[in-house]
């Protein structure tokens, strides 16, 4: 007696302990849950965000930080990651047991039989532990848990490439208008001497009248331009306020990328894209998880085992002398209308699906890369071109000036040189603007932009096309 009385006061103290640690598990610490995806984002430690007024001169690699730090989309495509490893931790709980302190009274009317031993009462409290094995169903399952945590992983750093390729775009634009925006305004002016030269002949007679209108036209033409490109800046600065998730952005932008020339070629480039490129990385894992998913279905065939103990801590019930009982159920599945059928032909489904999504990402790094690399060729070739534009609008101005200042030539004839220079001007930076956004693109394309900026295009490692495995060589991408 005294030893039953020791076991059941030793399952009463470890009942107690596995409650109070029940009870320190159910709080959730959010900041640690957020850490999980921000280190992500972060690549390693989570950072805080950079401190920011609206009217401070904001850099690119500053703006990305902040895009980084506080954009909504990634925040979003971060939860989603936290969702799937909060999945896969559900199911590995599969393998583990429920316990549960299930203390029951029942009270009922006296009978005939049994009465000597059957109290018209009783107050029964225990301890039950119950496990469902599962592993045909479970073992899969856990596994495509698993790879879909990877997926969304990929998923939200795929994400974050294409967030901070929206900043450069969108910083870049802000920075092409408002370069527009001054050209405009010097050549308004321009205009507007124009009209007035043309005014004075036509009073005087030695202009038509449809020279002054076409004038006029000219100078309105050039105010409605200047207009749009202001309001292209001011539109540009509100949405990158929205893309680094701060109220304004007031400051001026000034920026350029030290972008190397473009000396690679896709199958160069291929490899490293195949290895880093984050949205071929969550097909693959897509494709993995759907193969266990099909696993997963074809395992609810097999049969499951079901335990089941309860400790009695106390037992007034008949029969009071019984201090455990323990239950061991085998569960052969023989029919279920079918459920378990339709549920492998769409997990064959499925799979198909991921097979078609992978195929379709690799056929899109390709060409992502093969349009990522000519743009940044073609930028190069006309950015030649146009130095060749400015130099001529250089030499066009200072013959103008030499003349303005011989008394050879007008006012008027100057500022229109200094017009097609800045117009000439405006054309180069617009373009290199363009070449800086070709090469982020590029980096995206092969998997390597991130907040810093700092990743370079070393030349991939020539390897062999008879190692290289059949689904990644870049003739079976084209």
């Amino acid at each position: 007696m005294n030893h039953v009385r020791f076991t059941r006061t030793v399952a009463t103290g470890a009942v107690l302990v596995l409650l109070c640690f029940a009870l320190a598990g159910c709080a959730v610490n959010q900041e640690k849950e957020v850490a999980l995806w921000r280190s992500v984002l972060d690549h390693g430690t989570p950072k805080e965000a950079p401190a920011y007024a609206v009217d401070e001169p904001l850099t690119l690699q500053k703006a990305m930080a902040l895009a980084n730090a506080n954009n909504e989309q990634l925040a979003l495509a971060g939860e989603d990651y936290l969702q799937a490893l909060i999945a896969k931790d559900r199911a590995y709980s599969n393998f583990l047991p429920t316990i549960s302190f299930a203390p029951s009274f029942v009270a009922q009317d006296t009978s005939k039989y049994g009465s000597d031993f059957v109290p018209p009462s009783a107050l029964d409290v225990a301890g039950e532990a119950s496990m469902d094995l599962h592993p045909g169903r479970d073992i899969p399952a856990t596994q495509a848990a698993r790879a879909t945590a990877e997926q969304k992983k990929a998923e939200l750093l795929d994400r974050q490439s294409l967030v901070l390729l929206d900043v450069a775009k969108t910083y870049f634009q802000i920075l092409t208008s408002e370069r527009q925006a001054k050209v405009f305004e010097h050549s308004e002016k321009v205009q507007e001497k124009r009209v007035a030269d043309m005014q004075t002949r036509y009073d005087a007679g030695a202009a038509p009248l449809v020279d002054l209108s076409q004038a006029k036209a000219q100078l309105a033409q050039t105010r409605v331009s200047l207009d749009r490109a202001a309001n292209d800046a001011r539109n540009g600065r509100a949405m990158l306020a929205v893309l680094l998730g701060v109220s304004s952005v007031q400051g001026p932008l000034s920026d350029r990328l030290d972008v190397p020339k473009a000396v690679w070629t896709p199958d160069e480039l291929l490899y490293l894209a195949y290895d880093n490129r984050q949205d071929l990385q969550a097909a693959h894992a897509r494709v993995e998880a759907s193969a266990k998913r099909l696993d997963a279905a074809w395992g609810e065939y097999y049969p499951s085992v079901s335990l089941n103990l309860t400790n009695y801590f106390s037992r007034q019930s008949f029969p009071d002398d019984v201090s455990w009982t323990s239950l061991i159920g085998v569960n052969l599945p023989i029919f279920n209308a079918g459920i378990t059928h339709q549920n492998v032909r769409q997990a064959y489904s499925l799979l198909r699906q991921a097979h078609t999504v992978e195929s379709r990402t690799r056929r899109e790094v390709l060409r992502d890369l093969r349009v990522a690399l000519d743009d940044l060729s073609s930028d190069e070739r006309q950015l030649k071109d146009l130095a060749e534009q400015v130099n001529a609008a250089d030499l066009a101005l200072d013959q103008s000036e030499s003349a303005y200042t011989a008394g050879a030539g007008t006012g008027l004839q100057r500022l229109v040189a200094q017009d097609v220079q800045l117009v000439a001007m405006l054309d180069l930076t617009r373009q290199t603007y363009q070449h800086d956004v070709d090469y982020l693109r590029l980096l995206r394309a092969v998997g390597l932009l991130d907040p810093s900026i700092t990743a370079t295009l070393p030349v991939a490692e020539q390897k062999a096309a008879a190692t290289a495995p059949a689904a990644t060589r870049p003739g079976d991408a084209s």
